[in-house]
């Protein structure tokens, strides 16, 4: 019966419940007296000791300041001086409100006097404004500091030494509880094991010869052996068990039949899903071989079951793509560059790479899988885009610088003199006039640097030379405007190669509008650093800043603030970004409305690392 199965079972555990209870009261008890013990060793003299190592720490540092001001690094010596003055203080504090061994107090009081008169001497030479002569503080170091510090130190130690001799003897102490403890623990245990283990082996013998035949059996089927079905004719527990689980071997083959059709459903879905999709798609190996095409990559490189197996390389014979395939899958980087570095060329068409790793649920790595986005029709129409851009912006130069000669002719009256009115209408035309003379002047070397036309002539450069000649093209608007330029150079930065005028337009261009956009007595700063083997530019000013959903369409023909000064067309930073695309760098902008905006773009530096007095540059 089932009761009687379940008072076996009590009867069998209450006197092992009993044994553990047992020994577990004793342990606590044992336990108990020892954390007493090491109670007092932690409120007794353990902060002492802590204390002691934090001043010990925080007046070698405070003695380093010294030797750092006498060897010439004063602001350095005067910031570490007070940076661990008061760790020392909190510490000493500590301490004396921590006596607990006889002498400690004698101790305590001697280090904190000797601690004054030793802050007194080292405040008096690193605060001191006396001539800076590096023989005379040379000597007050070696013959007043330095003695000392010995003597405070030597008294920190004394507290250091005291209260650590008085954990060794309460150390003696707990462990003699603990061996009388642990040899009480041991003997009660081994007596209740001695106990436990004969009531048991009774039970186990009567319980457990039904169980492991119904082990052995709920084995095969949580194999997978669905079919198995367990015989147990009894009426208790192990009965209903038995019945349980022939009713979950049930379930659970009919579960793994449907499942086993709809994985089916699905795979046949996806399989015929990744065939026909338009784009090709190639999936990878993580060792880069090839694990399928669809039937748009089989148009490209052959039939599928040919490539099956071979590394991607000898498969698409194109190094980007290869290249890209084998970061993703070995590597697990994404590949999915905006702009032309996105581009890659296949049978005369234009194609975007997408390259994403795969992995399993686990994040392991398994492979990769590429898609090539058809662009080639976007391509040509951007083409004809730019094309007709340029062709309209160079047939209306004529008519403008037309417009433009009759209205200056106008304003020195050439038709005769003009009334008031007559004179702020033509200035407005001609105003308007010339803001439409520069649009198309950017519009034409905007089609001329995206077509190629003008491609950079490049040369060796220093940085400082493109931040300087920039500074002093901006100079005379700055002023106008009542606006601080300051231009930080650096000449230890690595050179760049680069087209001289066009990054110093890029300069100009950013220069430009941080002024335009920095209100007066704010700031504008030119300035450059290395980040790694790159040269980064950054322009930074203080100005309105630039409301985020702009930051992402910036550099967008035409694309201008609301709000802000007019004086172009929202030309300038598409020019700057497609000057610094061809210089196999990238250009972003960082702001915050209120706070100022910072633009920064990166170019390759001619070396990658560079050493000043024996230092490399990556270490400063």
């Amino acid at each position: 019966m089932r009761k009687s199965l379940r008072s076996q079972l009590l009867q069998s555990h209450l006197l092992l419940v009993g044994l553990l209870l047992g020994v577990c009261l004793i342990a606590v008890a044992g336990f108990f007296r020892l954390g007493q013990s090491v109670n007092r060793i932690l409120e007794d003299n353990y902060k002492s000791v802590i204390a002691a190592q934090n001043m010990k720490e925080a007046l070698e540092r405070i003695d380093s300041a010294s030797t750092f001001f006498v060897t010439g690094q004063r602001e350095w010596a005067r910031r570490q001086y007070r940076e661990n003055l008061p760790l020392f203080l909190n510490a000493a504090r500590i301490e004396a409100d921590n006596i607990t061994e006889v002498g400690e107090q004698e101790i305590s009081d001697d280090l904190t006097r000797e601690f004054a008169r030793y802050r007194r001497q080292v405040e008096g030479l690193l605060f001191s404004t006396a001539p800076d002569e590096s023989g005379r503080t040379r000597s007050f170091y070696f013959s007043v500091l330095q003695p000392q510090f010995s003597r405070v130190k030597r008294r920190v130690q004394d507290v250091l030494d005291l209260n650590q001799a008085a954990i060794v003897r309460a150390d003696r102490r707990a462990r003699e509880e603990a061996r009388v403890a642990a040899l009480a623990s041991v003997l009660i245990t081994a007596l209740a094991v001695v106990l436990g283990l004969g009531w048991a082996r009774r039970n186990i013998a009567t319980l457990m010869t039904p169980l492991i035949s119904l082990t052995r059996q709920a084995e095969e089927i949580g194999s997978g052996h669905f079919n198995q079905r367990i015989e147990a004719r009894r009426d208790d527990e192990i009965g209903l068990l038995a019945t349980t689980f022939n009713g979950m071997a049930e379930r659970l083959q009919e579960a793994r039949r449907r499942e086993e059709e709809r994985l089916h459903r699905a795979e046949r879905l996806s399989d015929a899903a990744l065939t026909d999709l338009y784009d090709p798609v190639i999936v990878t190996d993580q060792e880069g071989r090839v694990v399928r095409l669809n039937r748009a990559a089989e148009g490209l490189f052959g039939p599928g079951v040919r490539a099956s197996g071979q590394f991607v390389q000898s498969v698409v014979q194109e190094n980007r793509l290869a290249e890209a395939i084998r970061r993703a899958a070995r590597e697990a980087q994404v590949s999915a560059e905006e702009g032309d570095a996105g581009l890659v060329s296949l049978a005369g068409r234009a194609y975007r790479l997408r390259a994403t790793p795969i992995r399993d649920e686990d994040a392991m790595p398994l492979g990769a899988v590429a898609v090539l986005e058809d662009v080639t029709y976007q391509q040509e129409v951007g083409r004809l885009k730019t094309e007709f851009i340029g062709v309209a912006s160079h047939e209306l130069r004529t008519p403008v610088t037309s417009l433009l000669l009759g209205v200056d002719l106008l304003a020195e009256g050439a038709a005769g003199a003009l009334l008031p009115a007559q004179r702020e209408i033509v200035s407005v035309l001609r105003e308007d006039l010339l803001r439409l003379e520069r649009m198309m002047h950017e519009l034409l070397d905007l089609t001329r640097l995206e077509s190629g036309a003008t491609p950079p002539r490049f040369e060796v450069v220093a940085p400082n030379e493109l931040l300087t000649a920039a500074r002093r093209s901006v100079e005379a608007e700055a002023r106008t405007r009542n606006v601080i330029l300051e231009a930080t150079t650096d000449e230890t930065l690595p050179p760049v190669r680069a087209d001289r005028s066009q990054m110093v337009r890029v300069l100009i261009n950013l220069a430009s509008n941080a002024i335009r956009h920095t209100p007066a007595a704010g700031r504008v700063t030119l300035s450059a650093n290395t980040e790694g083997d790159r040269v980064v530019f950054q322009v930074a000013d203080t100005g309105s800043g630039i409301p985020p959903a702009y930051l992402e369409r910036i550099f967008d023909r035409f694309v201008q603030v609301p709000g802000a000064t007019r004086g172009g067309a929202g030309l300038g930073l598409s020019i700057a970004q497609t000057i610094v695309r061809a210089h196999g760098g990238e250009i972003r902008a960082q702001s915050e409305p209120g706070n100022g905006s910072v633009f920064r773009f990166s170019l390759p530096a001619t070396f990658r690392d560079i050493r000043v007095e024996g230092t490399s540059r990556k270490d400063l």
